[in-house]
């Protein structure tokens, strides 16, 4: 008895054909966003020279790994179509369907090829690409941003169960906050409110002084009060954590961003389900490779007048659509409209059904 994995003749033709169309479009792709990236950046590199070397190994080299992720489920789409297409406008698929072979079976070379891709970009999204989007954005950080995000307003932070601390804004350079406040509670109950002008950190001592403080302490017995210039205190949060600069949890591997989500929910943070779905996101793209192929192949599978072009044309049109969906439910999920899984998933699962309904109107 055949195993479902074994490969006829057939299979690997369609097979090699898929990842060959698949890699080539990457590479073509990859080749057109780096002619533009250095168009974009032109200005920056003549004005800050980077050398030759420092541009090509600690910047491109890491540019492609994060195009190729960013773009990945496109890739698959168009190349999947372009093939396919192609097949059709031979009649290669008629072909191959008259000689008696069943259209799931025909689908068979391109889910394997499918989960080749699957499985590889499980394993880039999760470990590899983080990695070398810290390079990425360390080199656009030194090489290319004149302004870094060294500021962040309206602070709320639970440092844990019983202290929450709130700040007007923060400024990363100077580690100093203002308008600060901590509040400490006890079974549920507010015990202690304090004050302060401004936070500041202490670098030689490893800990933080309020400026112009003062403490209000609430007890059955009644309020108290404390004023003063300076007082240090310790708290459990350093500077770092204040400021979140753009793209940082991008460069986060899955156990470190999985850690990270952990430690900003028990702070409270409301911006964790930014997180998520980023997280999310690592492993629906992925996935996503089954749902893209599948409809790739259902709307590629009839000959058509317009050639090869105008399944390229529908397959741009769908493209755009679902990059569209991913963009609308991804910020719906950022903003806590939606559940984070659900505002990842969504657009695929959607998908998903529109491919079920093509494949069935496919040519068999």
């Amino acid at each position: 008895m055949k195993s479902i994995f074994s490969l006829g003749i057939l299979d690997k033709y369609i097979l090699k054909k898929y990842m060959q169309t698949f890699f080539y479009s990457v590479l073509l792709f990859t080749l057109i966003a780096i002619f533009i990236d250095i168009s974009e950046k032109m200005d920056d590199f003549i004005k800050r020279k980077p050398p030759l070397s420092v541009l090509i190994f600690e910047y491109y080299i890491f540019f492609i790994p994060y195009f190729m992720g960013l773009f990945s489920s496109v890739f698959v789409f168009l190349s999947t179509l372009f093939f396919n297409s192609k097949l059709a406008q031979n009649t290669e698929i008629i072909a191959i369907l008259n000689s008696g072979l069943k259209y799931p079976r025909f689908l068979k070379p391109y889910l394997i090829g499918a989960a080749i891709l699957c499985t590889l970009f499980l394993l880039l999204n999760s470990h590899v690409l983080p990695y070398c989007d810290k390079y990425r954005l360390k080199f656009e950080d030194d090489w290319i941003r004149e302004h870094k995000q060294t500021q962040n307003n309206n602070i709320y932070n639970m440092l844990d169960e019983n202290n929450i601390i709130h700040m007007e804004s923060f400024n990363y350079e100077d580690s100093v906050g203002f308008n600060f406040t901590l509040e400490a509670f006890r079974d549920g109950k507010l015990v202690e409110r304090t004050f302060a002008n401004r936070l500041l950190w202490n670098r030689e001592k490893g800990c933080w002084t309020l400026d112009g403080y003062y403490r209000r302490l609430f007890s059955e017995e009644g309020d108290k009060l404390m004023r003063g210039i300076k007082m240090d205190t310790v708290l459990k949060i350093k500077p770092d954590e204040f400021v979140v600069r753009t793209n940082y949890v991008s460069s986060m591997t899955n156990p470190e961003l999985n850690e990270y989500i952990r430690k900003e929910t028990e702070k409270g943070n409301p911006k964790v389900s930014k997180y998520k779905v980023e997280l999310y996101k690592r492993t629906m793209v992925p996935v996503a490779f089954f749902v893209l192929t599948l409809l790739a192949v259902a709307v590629s599978s009839r000959k058509s007048r317009g050639g090869t072009g105008f399944h390229l044309g529908i397959g741009i049109f769908m493209t755009f659509s679902y990059l569209l969906f991913m963009q609308v439910f991804n910020t719906m999920g950022n903003t806590g409209v939606m559940a984070p899984w659900l505002a990842v998933w969504f657009p695929t699962l959607f998908f998903f059904g529109v491919a079920l309904v093509l494949l069935k109107k496919a040519p068999k």
